[in-house]
C-alpha cells in the first residue's frame, strides 16, 4: 500500500474507533448497547476491514469479533457492555502503539459470556 493509503486509512481508523467509543459512551448498560447496535455493528464492520489493510491486524480481529457477538446474539447482549468497552479501550491503546493485545482473551470473554459463539 502506499504511503498516502496508509495515512489516509490511518484517520478512518482513528475516526472510527472515537465515533464508535462515543456510541459506547452514550450507553450505561447492555440494554443501551443494544438500542445502539445499529451504529455500533457500522463502525465495527468498518474497522475490521479496514485496519488489516493499513497494518492493524489486532485491531481488525477485535472489531471482528465484537461485530460477530453483536451480530449472532441479537436480543440477548447481556454482559455486551463491558466486553466492548473494554474492546475499544484495547483497540485506542494499540492504535497508538501498545503492543499489549493477546485476543485469546477476548475470545475467552464472548465465549464465557455466549457459550455458543465458541467459534469466534
Amino acid at each position: 500500500m502506499s504511503d498516502e493509503f496508509l495515512k489516509v486509512a490511518r484517520q478512518e481508523i482513528q475516526l472510527e474507533i472515537n465515533e464508535l467509543e462515543h456510541d459506547i459512551l452514550r450507553c450505561s448498560d447492555d440494554k443501551s448497547v443494544f438500542e445502539n447496535s445499529q451504529s455500533i455493528e457500522s463502525h465495527l464492520h468498518k474497522i475490521s476491514g479496514l485496519a488489516p489493510m493499513a497494518g492493524q491486524e489486532k485491531i481488525g480481529q477485535i472489531a471482528k469479533i465484537i461485530y460477530k457477538m453483536l451480530k449472532e446474539q441479537h436480543n440477548d447482549l447481556t454482559g455486551s457492555y463491558h466486553i466492548i468497552s473494554n474492546a475499544i479501550e484495547d483497540m485506542k491503546k494499540i492504535f497508538h502503539g501498545a503492543d499489549i493485545y493477546d485476543i485469546s482473551e477476548l475470545k475467552r470473554q464472548v465465549h464465557d459470556r455466549f457459550p455458543h459463539l465458541s467459534h469466534l
